[in-house]
């Protein structure tokens, strides 16, 4: 860059018009080099050269101050004094200033919401502590409840095989006393068969008639006493029942009416929430028309709102009403399949009375047959001693077998169990599993290892092949898969591999393993079983890996396809080979492959079991029909008579247990209808509320896209005002649809406590009928069986009579009646003995099993928890009591944010920044101000510098100029002098003081002219050009100034335009510029003044002309 200070410096501007005619540009040259703009004005600025310090005064600028005002004539100071950096700095300040009290303002904001968030963010972070202290304590109470378990499993276990040995001991025992009754009961049957005949030979047939005739009264007799027996055991088993019923309905009536005071209060509930809700939307209406007011897309978005909002209570309606529908459906199916449950039972119970009818039929029939003599009972007798005893080695044998079998079962069951919990393989797997197990998630099938089964010839190929695949699970379609992520990142469960089977795609063979097919054992995909729909699965599973049976043919076959040995060595398409030793129960196994040896072991121990129970089942009828035979022996030509009333009681029996039968199927049969009626009502119920809830949470998003754009727009307070009442609508709309949930609810649930009031007052009704009526039928067979007994006395009175003369054939048959009883009584409580031992043996041996399984299960589980369980382990019923608790007061605490912990910290931490930043902003707005207040200081100290130099120079100039004259300049507020204007008061030379705007035209002129010299004279510039400044001053006056430019031409250059002589004769150099008649411009150089003369005459006679008009003295 020239310096501006150099002998001479040329400025160039060329102007060029545009293509298009009116547009144009320019470019500028300094000494003829290229240059811009922003040169030429700092060159010019440098040398002093600027409009602003009257380098160039036009014909107007004169005049133009004598008409400014004083704040306008104020700012000519503020131009020179080169304050504008000032003002631009100031104002970037205050705007800086603004920007700070914004963002502080918006900042103040936001923290009074965090402070609302953090208060509500607090109570639930302490409920969500108090949340995990509960369930630590309930885990810890779990944990130590199975170690619990496991204690009294196995004490359970030693204590069962220690009553075992006990029982088998004493079965020992009861033979040998079975073996000596049996001695015995033969030796009184044949005694008191001896003694008959003699007494029969002594009486005559008489006796034998007389004897039939109490045979028949006894029998009937018995079956009135039965008929009173069995009617008692009815009444007490009816009087129970009747007795449960009354408990259940006084139980039934507490919780009624405990339901009926929750309804109640959550009535009560409903009506507050409802109460804040209708006051949050009264303050949201205001706010509303307070929006409405300023129109535009604040109005559109305010009534859109509305609608929204009441289409989502609508809908948030229907949708209580659909799940009060849905969770009565719910009741009507468990009281139904309460119902169906109880019928069942009941049919059930039928039809096993209706086998022991016939059963006990079955043997009276056959006990009716014809009468067989002593010697052939004794035989068949002896026939079934030696089938018992050959049954007992084959039950012994088989009861060894089964230990065995059982133990290797109960091992395999083991390694079954590990090999699934290998399968469920990682937390996330084992969480999706349980989420199906449980029901949490529908359309779950299972890991790829559970869904197929293989023949254990490929069951190390094919698992090798399959690798971490085989944990990977399927799933229904995408949705499911979406949802199972969304629960195992809430969960913190890890990440699991999902197949939708709606987006699985089967693929097909590359052409290397087509043509490598045809010399191995197979696609993996064919090697397997699985169900069609899980094709694509399996292929996405193997693809089209190949099986071969060595090594030697898959290295002969590798490159370009996947190939496993059987053995399990792996040989990718990329030429990678994997191989090696493989441990016992380390890889995942398929589903059937595990559980193929495990039912070979278990259908043995069920054939054994079935043969067991064959076997004791032949015992039994063998030991009935030992019983039986023994029973014929004793009473071997006693006749039937009694046989056949027994025979008719069960037939009776028997019609009326298959007429119940009959009765109770159609029962089943209508309640399972209605059952089905209830599980489609609930399905359809299940599918409307799903596209309820789908249909609010899209109102709602579109609800909160309409709230989120009125509050961008929204001014800040109403922002605010906005924000704190949707917060209480919110809150309070989401407490109303939870209180209207649990009301309804209630509402079931209380018709189900009325709907039970109602099944058991009939029941009660029902037995209380029941008991009236047995209750007759006793008062008329007690008549029967007095009436009977009394019959029988007489009868046995004529009996005595008749065996009066062979009283010791009487008693000895007596003594061998009484001693053939008691025998019999204890054979039979003896064999009841054995067969109760060697049932409850049989009973527990499974119980052994049972134990050694749930040992395992419980082992398993223990090595499941990953803490330290507190010793010593409490008591199961304290435990118990400890869960109990911890559920109920987790229950208590209600829906628990446990997000709220890690949220509260991450709002604290931003609470903690804006408060920092506050404070920064803060101190940034105090720097501010004292900058502003320092740039003002120097902005003044400037202006004061320059306005103090210009008066001081205006003084001089105008006394000079105006011959002897006074003149001031004063500022309107000297304190702060850019608050006011500049005013000018001259005294001229012999007159008054008067303020600039008070002057005569000449007068005005003068004055301003030693404004603008005085300015000149305060920043000194290299030229100056004057245009006809001396116009309106008189020849004087135009002198004055003409010698006062002279003087000052000494200092710098002057470039004068005048037509007054008074100052062409003060001039160094004139030139004139004349226009001919030809309108030609002429330059003259040295031009003749009488001729200007002409031209100074003519303009004061125009200035005089227009001042006239004007009205200017």
């Amino acid at each position: 860059m020239l310096s501006w200070n150099s002998d001479e410096v040329r400025f160039t501007r060329v102007v060029k018009m545009a293509g298009n005619g009116e547009d144009y540009y320019s470019s500028f040259y300094i000494n003829d080099q290229k240059s811009n703009l922003a040169e030429f004005d700092s060159l010019l600025t440098r040398a002093r050269i600027s409009a602003d310090g009257y380098n160039l005064v036009q014909q107007g600028d004169v005049t133009d101050i004598t008409k400014m005002g004083a704040v306008e004539r104020r700012r000519v100071i503020d131009r020179i004094s080169g304050i504008e950096s000032y003002d631009s700095d100031i104002a970037a300040a205050e705007r800086e200033r603004a920007e700070a009290d914004a963002n502080m303002q918006s900042t103040n904001i936001v923290i009074g919401e965090l402070e609302e968030q953090l208060k509500r963010l607090e109570r639930e972070r302490e409920v969500a502590r108090k949340h995990i202290e509960l369930k630590d304590r309930l885990d810890m109470a779990n944990a130590q409840l199975k170690h619990r378990h496991l204690t009294n499993e196995i004490e359970k276990k030693n204590t069962t095989l220690e009553a075992i040995d006990k029982a088998n001991k004493e079965i020992a025992s009861l033979r040998e006393k079975k073996v000596e009754l049996n001695r015995v009961m033969e030796e009184c049957s044949e005694g008191i068969a001896e003694t008959e005949k003699e007494i029969e030979a002594r009486v005559g047939p008489e006796y034998s008639e007389l004897k039939k005739k109490i045979d028949n009264v006894k029998i009937k007799k018995a079956l009135a006493d039965d008929k009173i027996s069995k009617n008692e055991e009815r009444i007490s088993e009816d009087e129970c029942d009747l007795q449960e019923y009354q408990e259940e309905f006084a139980e039934n009536e507490s919780q009624l009416q405990s339901i009926i005071q929750s309804i109640s209060e959550s009535e009560m509930e409903l009506e507050s929430k409802r109460k804040s809700l209708n006051a949050a939307r009264d303050e949201e209406k205001s706010i509303s028309e307070e929006m409405e007011a300023l129109g535009g897309e604040h109005a559109a978005l305010d009534k859109k709102l509305k609608e929204l909002e009441s289409r989502i209570d609508q809908k948030s309606d229907e949708g209580i009403q659909i799940r009060s529908k849905l969770t009565g459906a719910e009741a009507k199916e468990d009281e139904m399949s309460r119902q169906i449950g109880q019928a069942e039972t009941n049919l059930s119970d039928v039809e096993f009375q209706i086998k022991d009818a016939e059963f006990n039929l079955s043997e009276v029939k056959k006990e009716a047959g014809p009468i067989v003599d002593i010697d052939t009972f004794r035989n068949r007798i002896l026939a079934l001693k030696q089938q018992e005893n050959e049954l007992e080695k084959q039950e012994r044998d088989i009861n060894s077998a089964m230990g065995k079998l059982s133990e290797e079962y109960n091992n395999l069951l083991i390694e079954k169990r590990s090999s699934e919990k290998a399968s469920r393989g990682s937390e996330a797997v084992s969480a999706v599993l349980e989420m199906r197990d449980k029901g949490l998630i529908k359309g779950i099938h299972g890991t790829v290892a559970q869904l197929a089964s293989v023949d254990p010839e490929f069951e190390t190929a094919l698992s090798v092949a399959a690798g971490g695949k085989m944990q990977h699970i399927v799933v229904d379609d995408d949705q499911v898969a979406a949802d199972i992520i969304s629960e195992l990142k809430r969960g913190g469960h890890g990440r699991a591999t999902l197949l939708p089977l709606n987006k699985m795609t089967e693929g097909k063979p590359r052409a290397k393993a087509i043509m490598s097919v045809k010399d191995s054992l197979g696609y993996a995909i064919d090697l397997i079983d699985f169900k069609p729909e899980y094709r694509s699965v399996f292929w996405y599973v193997f693809a089209d890996t190949i099986v071969v049976d060595n090594i030697n043919t898959g290295r002969r076959l590798m490159g370009g396809v996947r190939i496993v040995t059987k053995s399990g060595e792996l040989l990718e398409a990329s030429g990678a080979m994997t191989g090696g030793s493989i441990r016992p129960n380390t890889t995942l196994k398929f589903g059937a492959a595990s559980q193929t040896k495990l039912d070979e072991v278990g259908a043995k121990l069920s054939s054994a079991k079935a043969s067991l129970d064959n076997i004791k089942s032949r015992l039994a009828d063998i030991r009935n029909q030992i019983r039986e035979a023994d029973d014929g022996m004793r009473n071997a030509g006693a006749g039937s008579i009694e046989l056949k009333g027994k025979i008719a009681a069960l037939e009776a029996q028997l019609k009326e247990y298959r007429e119940s039968k009959k009765r109770l199927i159609q029962m089943v049969d209508e309640k399972k209808a209605a059952y089905a009626e209830i599980q489609s009502e609930k399905s359809e119920l299940v599918s409307k509320d799903k596209a309820m809830s789908d249909e609010l949470d899209a109102l709602k998003a579109e609800r909160n896209k309409a709230r989120a754009r009125i509050e961008e727009i929204a001014p800040t307070e109403l922002q605010r005002r906005l924000l704190n009442a949707r917060k209480i609508i919110n809150e309070a709309s989401d407490a109303i649809n939870t209180v209207k949930d649990i009301l309804s609810a209630q509402r079931v649930e209380k018709s189900g406590f009325d709907s039970a009031k109602e099944r058991i007052n009939n029941d009660i009704d029902r037995l209380n009928e029941e008991i009236t009526k047995l209750r007759q039928e006793i008062e008329e067979a007690s008549k029967e069986s007095s009436e009977y007994a009394v019959e029988l006395n007489a009868l046995k009175a004529m009996e005595a009579e008749m065996e009066s003369g062979i009283q010791e054939l009487r008693d000895k048959k007596e003594d061998l009646l009484v001693r053939r009883s008691k025998a019999d009584s204890d054979l039979s409580t003896t064999t009841s003995q054995i067969e109760a031992k060697e049932s409850y043996i049989s009973s527990v041996e499974a119980t052994i099993i049972i134990c050694d399984q749930n040992i395992e299960i419980f082992r398993a589980e223990i090595a499941q928890i990953k803490f330290e369980v507190q010793q010593p382990i409490p008591s199961e019923e304290t435990l118990k009591r400890t869960i109990r608790g911890c559920e109920n007061e987790i229950e208590a605490l209600g829906k628990v944010n446990m997000n709220s912990i890690d949220e509260y910290d991450e709002k604290k931490a931003r609470y903690d920044r804006l408060v920092d930043e506050v404070k920064k902003l803060n101190d940034q707005i105090d720097e501010l101000v004292a900058l502003m207040e320092d740039l003002n200081s120097k902005k003044k100290g400037l202006f004061m510098d320059v306005y103090n130099g210009v008066s001081e120079n205006f003084k001089t100039i105008f006394a000079e100029i105006s011959g002897g004259g006074e003149a001031s300049m004063t500022l309107e507020d000297e304190d702060d002098p850019f608050k006011g204007g500049l005013y000018i008061n001259a005294k001229p030379r012999n007159g008054k003081l008067l303020k600039l705007e008070a002057l005569s035209g000449g007068e005005k002129s003068l004055t301003a002219l030693a404004f603008i010299f005085a300015i000149q004279e305060h920043q000194p510039s290299p030229f100056y050009v004057l245009d006809e400044v001396d116009m309106f001053l008189d020849s004087v006056n135009a002198e004055i100034v003409a010698e006062r430019i002279q003087k000052s031409s000494a200092k710098t250059q002057f470039i004068q335009v005048s037509l007054r002589n008074v100052a062409l004769k003060k001039a160094d150099h004139l030139i004139g510029v004349t226009r001919p008649p030809n309108g030609v411009s002429k330059i003259i150089i040295q031009p003749d003044l009488l001729e200007v003369s002409k031209y100074e005459e003519e303009a004061q006679r125009k200035i005089a002309e227009e001042q006239a008009k004007e009205g200017i003295a």
